[in-house]
């Protein structure tokens, strides 16, 4: 589909080692958190239903989010080509989430927590399972959860914002159970959205002069209905299988109004408007039986999307007339993928996967860039990308292996290479092959008893977005972007260090350190002395610091109160493809802040408490132009949430309370942005505070 705070986790982490190491190593569990004890002899740590009891959860959901330190990662591959290895940090019964349009988070909403047995966090270096590291989640079910009938789940989560429309649509519901001894989950769900933004956007002439005001109000609406189902079962003979199918439609309007009074043109009346209507669908499955000294598993997976978008801006002006244009476009996406995975461990210890995978995508596009003409039709003009297909074939075979070296050490090694076919038939098309190798090599280390220390080594082979080989037009800023036939895929060679410290009673707190080399990074390069669209530029240097933690506030008193955090720092230098000088990368995140408070008052089923949130990016750089896309302030939410209204938990939330605005900043040059400017813009427009509701519940 087209389209601070100066309290970091590292200052809670010092709050945190500040505490009495006696008293760490002492103290009873309170039950105002999480409890964890050891699980096994790889370090886990085990989260029972009873650790949880004071949240009241409704779904395993809500049970994961309790666990201090540990965040979902969120992630379906659906950006990306094929299965690969794991990319999402929870496991179900031990086995990653495979799917291409279900993550993390909808697939622990979708279980009831009464169905969960306990949860083990655990080092990924330490499974079976390629692409893990760090702490992972293993949410465990209960032997036979299902037996006792169906049990339905339920999400509302409608939202009230001024000057737009009621969001009343969003949310999900899903049951599961049993019909004879196969599990059935049903699930109905929409991400519904009604947002927007309004005020004033200042123009200014190449020397800084303002040249007029224009007021503008922007709606971006939208319903993503989606239904599916899921069937699985184990046969007495031990074999698993799961089928799992569905579908989509996506209905998306956006629309930007804006009014000026101009020197020459006088009253200026500028419309632009978005429409999608989208439909996709996929249909997958797996097989899993013993084999030989092992289990191989197979999987095969079919999706497809079809999504045509209409861009319009028109201009009326009091003097000078009407002028517009209208870019529309077509884009039909499939993808097809079949792979093998045969796991077995020897006497002494050892994991070994082979997998072997194939996959076959192609992107179809039609394109049509048409003038507005004095009675109102729209007659098409040549702008040189009006059809691209894209087709790649890709294959790939890794070998996966992993043991314990010690008591409280282990590593995972994962080697793999990939073989990709790729053609495109728009501007500049080209059909090449690649070999690339790849793979990874992890360590998870138990120094001490709540100290982990995690470090891994990767060369990953990233994943080209087939949209960068088609011509687009932006018809609102009257800038183009033309589709690029040699682009090559970018690899990123990376390593990662993280440290885990368990504070016991005090909460949980980490620390990672990344740097990556990377090769053939895509962003905006000159394609003609005339033109500019997406390229792979020189090596470039990336840079990361994060940080996660957990402060819990029972020992100081606060019973029932916890803080937690993550920040994160990034920066990303590459060679400007018009200067030769390094600079950040276009859109490249340069950090985010997200804290929040959470206090469960002790024998009540009320909770309170309060979010911060804030993020920079770098500017988008275009050969002739800079766009700076940005917020102005954190956004601040306070919620007041009930455990047992009517059986449902009911949290309502006041968000935007310091009044963040969406800020955008562009100068357009008179030739390349390395000479003089033609102009600039700069806007910021608020979007005001608002009320949401969330209702969730099992029936």
């Amino acid at each position: 589909m087209p389209a601070v705070v100066q309290t970091s986790s590292l200052a809670a982490a010092i709050l945190m080692s500040a505490a009495p190491v006696a008293a760490q190593e002492t103290a009873e569990p309170t039950g105002d958190a999480p409890a964890a004890i050891p699980a096994s002899a790889n370090g886990a740590q085990r989260y029972s239903g009873a650790d949880f009891t004071r949240f009241a959860p409704r779904t395993a959901l809500d049970m994961v989010e309790k666990i201090p330190g540990f965040l979902i990662v969120t992630g379906t591959n659906g950006g990306d080509r094929g299965l690969g290895q794991a990319t999402q940090n929870v496991l179900i019964n031990g086995e990653r989430i495979a799917s291409k349009t279900t993550d993390a988070r909808a697939a622990l909403q979708r279980i009831t927590a009464t169905q969960v047995a306990y949860i083990d966090i655990v080092d990924g270096a330490s499974l079976n399972v390629p692409g893990l590291t760090g702490q992972v989640a293993n949410v465990v079910l209960v032997a036979g959860a299902g037996n006792g009938g169906f049990q339905t789940t339920i999400r509302w989560q409608p939202d009230w914002r001024p000057r737009l429309q009621d969001n009343w649509l969003n949310g999900e519901i899903s049951t599961t159970g049993k019909i004879g001894r196969t599990n059935l989950t049903l699930s109905l769900k929409n991400e519904a959205n009604r947002s927007g933004h309004w005020g004033p956007e200042r123009r200014f002439d190449g020397d800084g002069n303002l040249s007029f005001v224009r007021d503008e109000f922007a709606s971006s609406y939208g319903d993503r209905p989606r239904l599916s189902a899921a069937l699985s079962r184990s046969t007495a003979n031990g074999n698993k299988w799961n089928f799992n199918a569905g579908g989509q439609l996506q209905l998306l309007e956006e629309e930007v109004h804006g009014t000026s009074l101009q020197p020459v043109a006088g009253h200026v009346d500028e419309r632009f408007r978005f429409t999608e209507d989208e439909y996709n669908y996929d249909i997958g499955g797996d097989y899993e039986l013993g084999l030989g000294k092992g289990r191989l598993k197979l999987i095969g997976l079919y999706r497809f999307e079809h999504s045509p978008f209409v861009n319009t801006f028109v201009v009326e002006r009091e003097n000078g007339g009407r002028s517009g244009e209208r870019f529309k476009q077509t884009a039909d996406e499939s993808e097809s993928i079949l792979r093998g995975e045969y796991s077995w461990r020897t006497a002494g210890g050892t994991d070994w996967q082979v997998a072997i995978e194939g996959a076959y995508n192609t992107l179809d596009v039609d394109a049509e860039l048409a003038v507005l003409q004095p009675d109102s039709s729209f007659l098409p003009v040549v702008f040189g990308g009006e059809r691209t297909k894209v087709e790649e074939k890709r294959g790939e075979a890794s070998l996966t292996w992993g043991r314990s070296l010690a008591t409280n050490l282990t590593a995972q090694l994962n080697l793999a290479a990939e073989y990709s076919e790729l053609g495109s038939s728009g501007p500049g098309g080209l059909t090449r092959s690649f070999i690339r190798p790849k793979g990874k090599l992890a360590f998870a280390w138990k120094v001490g008893p709540k100290t982990t220390i995690n470090w891994h080594i990767q060369r990953r082979v990233d994943q080209l977005n087939f949209f960068d080989f088609a011509s687009s037009v932006d018809v609102a800023n009257q800038q183009g972007n033309t589709g690029n036939g040699e682009l090559v895929p970018p690899i990123v060679n990376r390593t990662e260090l993280e440290f885990v410290q368990d504070f016991g009673r005090w909460g949980n707190a980490s620390v990672a350190f990344a740097y990556a080399y990377a090769q053939d990074l895509v962003d905006q390069i000159p394609l003609s002395p005339t033109t500019e669209g997406k390229g792979n530029l020189p090596p470039a240097n990336l840079y990361r610091i994060s940080s996660k933690a957990t402060l819990l506030l029972d020992p100081l008193g606060f019973k029932g109160a916890r803080i937690n955090s993550d920040v994160t720092w990034r920066r990303n230098r590459v060679r400007d493809p018009l200067t030769g000088l390094w600079r950040d990368q276009s859109f490249g995140q340069d950090y985010v802040v997200d804290l929040s408070f959470r206090h469960d008052i002790p024998g009540s089923n009320l909770a309170w408490g309060a979010g911060y949130f804030d993020e920079r990016y770098a500017p988008g750089l275009r050969l002739d132009a800079i766009e700076n896309d940005y917020t102005v302030g954190p956004l601040v939410t306070a919620y007041i949430e009930h455990k047992n209204v009517a059986g449902f938990t009911v949290k309502l939330s006041y968000r935007n309370l310091a009044g963040m605005k969406d800020g955008f900043d562009r100068t357009v040059f008179v030739d390349r942005r390395d000479g003089p400017i033609a102009f600039s813009e700069s806007r910021q427009r608020r979007f005001g505070r608002f009320f949401q509701l969330t209702v969730t519940g099992t029936l």
